[in-house]
């Protein structure tokens, strides 16, 4: 059992490190996983099953000199996945606040 001083120095510790230098795409295929409801092939995410999604999540990354990326696409080809992976890789690397808008409460509950 740790104490309350030991706890607190370890989170502190925590804090102070530097996010983890992952490409969307690789974090999507370390830590994404579909659901098995709404998903045709449920469980881990991988990036290989997509291959053109790649380059466009990578260009989503932090470290990538793109400071715009915008996607034309036609429907169902993974453009919802692929925002959906770069959500996750911020809120777990980037520490900072993000906000997904969508347009109705329904659909808001139903994401």
């Amino acid at each position: 059992m740790i104490d309350g001083a030991t706890a607190l120095s370890a989170a502190f510790t925590l804090g102070l490190a530097p996010p983890p230098r992952l490409t969307v795409s690789e974090w999507a295929d370390e830590y994404r996983r579909l659901p098995t409801k709404g998903s045709g092939e449920p469980g881990q995410w991988h990036t290989s099953r997509v291959p053109y999604t790649r380059e466009i999540m990578d260009c989503l990354s932090a470290q990538h000199p793109a400071r715009r990326v915008v996607l034309i696409k036609s429907a169902q080809v993974a453009g919802t996945e692929i925002g959906l992976n770069w959500i996750g890789w911020f809120i777990a690397t980037q520490r900072a606040p993000m906000m997904a808008v969508q347009p109705t409460i329904d659909v808001a509950e139903r994401f």
